[in-house]
């Protein structure tokens, strides 16, 4: 089911009226005595950019634990690579021949400052460079016959830079519909949680790009067998026909990316019970399900999920304020965590949205990222005086 209730809020950007909308909506939030503790900041999204230098480290649980946050979210396989000590991934490129373990490294001190650490873990996006990995263990080499394949039957590793520029993908995916995907997804986690302590682990890119893929012989035999169809072809031209045929392949391959959200569940149950599961998904839940194929609604009421971090990276305060009045009208508050951008909003428009996510009852709070936060000296000055005051932040461009 997909949704698109209006927020009952309107902001008009550069008008008095949007600024007197936002007044209301924040009216409860600012005059209430707990609403200093309360606008602050529970979770940052960590890149790996920022693990990449040794001394780096240490600043970024010192500047974490200043800013009073509970947790990072620690990206310890970023590109089918491993930013800890791994036998199943390659070292990331920038790491080796180092012989470092980043995760190993900021884990303690993390702990000692009194911070959780979810590993954060990228799923079916493993390559992004211009250049292939040089490391032959490196997933697109060892099993090419999982990477996506699009529409035409190409595979995305022959997609030039430019060619995903002009898409608007990301970078290579595997193919969800895969057995051998979700097998290796969850044994990366298994990995992880059983080697270092980790406060969670946190999914990222558990979904399909923003163009259809799932054309790869196992992934079409599979919904073949399923479905007596191959995607490619349905069996009658006329327009009900096809609509039920690509009606039960969108259904088919929201399947497959649910069936690894459920591998790693079940593993963790297995290795580490208990231990807090959570993803990054799209906020828009009509483009989550229609595009990317990524049911997370469902992951959130079937258990599956233990919170799901919304991207609520729009730059505009009313597209994050709508998303965030429809996800709360269909699945609550409770289980939901904003995630605001902060790379491109100035602190201003940053602490309109966290304080409206506040307002309408999100308890926890995301920014990502720490890297973007941290890139311009006093960002976070600025972003923490307005969080703490009373004073309305301007939305007006």
């Amino acid at each position: 089911m997909t949704f698109r209730p209006r927020s009952p809020w309107r902001i008009r950007a550069g008008g008095a009226a949007g600024i007197a909308s936002l007044a209301i909506l924040l009216a409860g939030l600012s005059t209430r005595p707990a609403a200093a503790a309360e606008a602050g900041v529970d979770h940052l999204w960590v890149l790996r950019n920022s693990l990449v230098r040794a001394d780096d480290v240490p600043r970024v649980v010192e500047r974490a634990k200043a800013m009073g946050v509970r947790g990072l979210l620690v990206q310890v396989i970023g590109r089918g690579d491993a930013w800890y000590r791994s036998e199943r991934l390659p070292a990331p490129e920038p790491l080796e021949g180092r012989g470092r373990d980043p995760l190993g490294e900021i884990l303690p001190l993390a702990h000692a400052a009194g911070l959780e650490v979810h590993a954060w873990i990228n799923c079916c996006l493993v390559w992004s460079a211009p250049a292939r990995p040089r490391d032959a263990r490196h997933v697109i080499h060892q099993h090419p016959e999982w990477v996506g394949r699009l529409a035409d039957g190409r595979p995305m590793t022959r997609l030039s830079p430019a060619q995903r520029k002009r898409m608007g993908i990301e970078g290579v995916f595997l193919s969800p519909g895969h057995p051998g995907v979700r097998r290796w997804v969850a044994e990366n986690v298994r990995e992880v949680v059983t080697r270092y302590p980790v406060d969670g682990v946190h999914l990222d890119y558990i979904r399909n790009p923003g163009v259809p893929i799932g054309y790869d012989p196992t992934t079409r035999a599979r919904f073949a067998l399923e479905l007596g169809e191959d995607p490619t072809r349905p069996a009658r031209a006329d327009s009900r026909s096809r609509a039920r045929h690509d009606s039960a392949w969108a259904a088919f391959q929201m399947e497959q990316v649910t069936a690894i959200v459920r591998a790693v569940r079940d593993t963790l149950a297995r290795v580490r019970p208990g231990l807090p599961l959570s993803a990054a998904v799209i906020a828009d839940t009509i483009t989550a399900q229609n595009v990317k194929r990524q049911p997370w609604g469902r992951w959130v009421r079937d258990g599956l999920l233990d919170r799901a971090y919304l991207m609520c990276y729009a730059p505009e305060v009313q597209k994050v304020l709508d998303q965030l009045a429809a996800v709360r009208e269909q699945l609550g508050a409770e289980r939901l965590v904003p995630g605001i951008a902060v790379y491109n909003a100035s602190p201003a428009l940053t602490a309109a949205k966290i304080k409206a996510a506040r307002a309408l009852g999100f308890r926890t709070v995301a920014l990502y990222s720490y890297d973007s936060l941290y890139e311009r000296p006093g960002r976070w000055d600025r972003l923490r005086s307005l969080l703490v005051g009373a004073e309305l932040p301007e939305v007006s461009p």
